[in-house]
């Protein structure tokens, strides 16, 4: 039977305890008349190594020691030494872990992280094991001296680490990332497929890169994977070395100001560039042009995601004489190319562009409505009045209505009517399915900026009156 565990904080220190029934080692923290009231008076004392009290002396140990109740004369040298588990060598090289860390219990987990005894990726599958048996980031924290960060560190390291074990990595490359502090190396290698993790490993322990060498990698490969657009990408082949070499090419050619600072990027991406053409590249950023060959000048830059997406959407009509054949007729956004270029349906059409809010991202084929007096819509929320414009959806999932929604149904193909979830399902009870139409579910509405007020910096509703003093 598995052994309970769980933590308690008791007088202001987190103390660990144990369950009565054992299956397994570990887990001897014991209280045994530790000279209090109503015990048999042996001199003993609770050690809290993060708040100094019960320690005499200054450790001599590499860590604080395991919280819990010890003889009283103990040194901290026996309290923190650190014993090797039983059978140990006796086990097969090569032989799987998982069944001897299994064995370990709560306060060998502890000792072992708190004396740095095994390489960071085993001590990050003990973090794991801890917390599964109850022992918080704060308990771990407070006795093993591993904060929050780096226990997270350890565990998401320890994922990609997994990974180039499974990719059969070389033991050249395994051992280069048990070195302490690799897992900052690993970390940035999260979001990478199990193919690139081994591809930028193996990169980065024959360069040697830095930690904030291993992120500007991942950036560059995630960079050049996500610029299909860009012809210049061709040149640089999906490996390391030639998407860091991409990088700088782009980092040259937006450089118009200082050729000397020119001249140092352009270097970088050579020292990186595997491939000829990424070579022949970025040498030719260096060909100086003769005067009478310099046409000019324009500023270039590269719009930001925040600065590029808007949603356009077509006016379908007016919220009070909008019927289905205008509902259904106004055109749908299609766009295209790096740009996102519109391409207009009907002569003549009216559009609106907007920013593209939470709303719109998940909408399919939305279309704009021309609302007057947006307290035509007081009954789903509205408390203005004043002109605004109302998005729908087309396409509406009928098996999940939300009661609280705001949508447009039909009951003859004509005319529309915009009710509530609620309401469009006691119709849907009251007529049956088959006669009614739902067209369109609401969105979002939108008005124009306001006045602003003069005694404050946010937008003040028009006609309002500042507060009397």
């Amino acid at each position: 039977m598995k052994q309970s565990r769980f933590v308690s904080r008791h007088g202001g220190a987190a103390v660990l305890r144990h369950g009565a029934s054992s299956g397994r080692r570990g887990g001897r923290v014991r209280m045994m008349g530790a000279g209090f009231p109503g015990m048999d008076g042996d001199r003993r004392k609770l050690i809290i190594p993060s708040q100094g009290i019960g320690m005499d002396k200054p450790s001599k140990g590499a860590g604080p020691g395991i919280i819990g109740f010890v003889q009283e004369g103990d040194g901290a040298e026996g309290r923190n030494k650190f014993q090797l588990p039983k059978n140990f060598m006796d086990r097969a090289p090569g032989q799987a872990q998982e069944e001897q860390e299994n064995e370990y219990g709560v306060d060998e987990l502890l000792t072992i992280l708190t004396e740095r005894t095994d390489v960071w990726h085993r001590m990050a599958r003990y973090i794991t094991q801890l917390k599964t048996e109850g022992v918080g980031s704060e308990i771990i924290d407070d006795v093993a001296g591993i904060n929050a960060l780096e226990q997270n560190l350890w565990v998401v390291g320890t994922n990609v680490y997994k990974t180039l074990e499974e990719r059969k990595c070389s033991e050249d490359i395994l051992e280069y990332y048990s070195k302490p502090g690799a897992e900052k190396l690993l970390y940035p290698l999260r979001v990478m497929t199990a193919e690139d993790r081994q591809t930028c490993a193996e990169y980065i322990a024959a360069e040697e890169l830095d930690e904030k060498q291993s992120e500007q990698l991942v950036r560059a490969m995630r960079e050049h994977a996500r610029r299909t657009y860009d012809d210049d990408r061709l040149m640089f082949d999906y490996t390391p070395g030639d998407c860091l070499a991409y990088k700088y090419y782009r980092d040259a050619l937006e450089e118009t100001r200082n050729e000397e600072k020119k001249r140092q990027i352009v270097q970088k991406g050579l020292d990186r560039a595997t491939s000829d053409r990424g070579r022949e590249a970025l040498e030719k950023i260096l060909v100086e042009k003769e005067d009478d060959e310099t046409k000019g000048r324009i500023p270039v830059v590269e719009l930001d995601a925040e600065e590029f997406d808007t949603c356009l959407l077509s006016i379908a009509g007016g919220l009070q004489d909008l019927n289905v054949q205008d509902l259904k007729g106004a055109s749908a956004t299609n766009r295209k190319g790096a740009f996102g270029i519109v391409t207009v349906g009907k002569a003549e059409e009216d559009w609106i562009s907007l920013p593209m809010f939470q709303p719109f991202v998940a909408g399919f084929d939305m279309v704009a409505i021309n609302v007057d007096n947006m307290l035509d819509l007081e009954a789903f929320g509205a408390k203005t009045g004043g002109p605004g414009v109302l998005v729908v959806d087309r396409r509406v999932d009928k098996s999940q209505i939300d009661p609280e929604g705001l949508y447009a149904i039909t009951f003859d193909d004509k005319d529309i009517s915009f009710v509530s979830g609620t309401e469009l399902l006691s119709q849907v009870e009251i007529v049956g399915e088959g006669k009614l139409t739902v067209l369109a579910k609401g969105l979002m509405a939108v008005k124009p900026p306001g006045k602003k007020s003069e005694w404050g910096d946010a937008t003040a509703v028009i006609n309002q009156q500042p507060p009397s003093a």
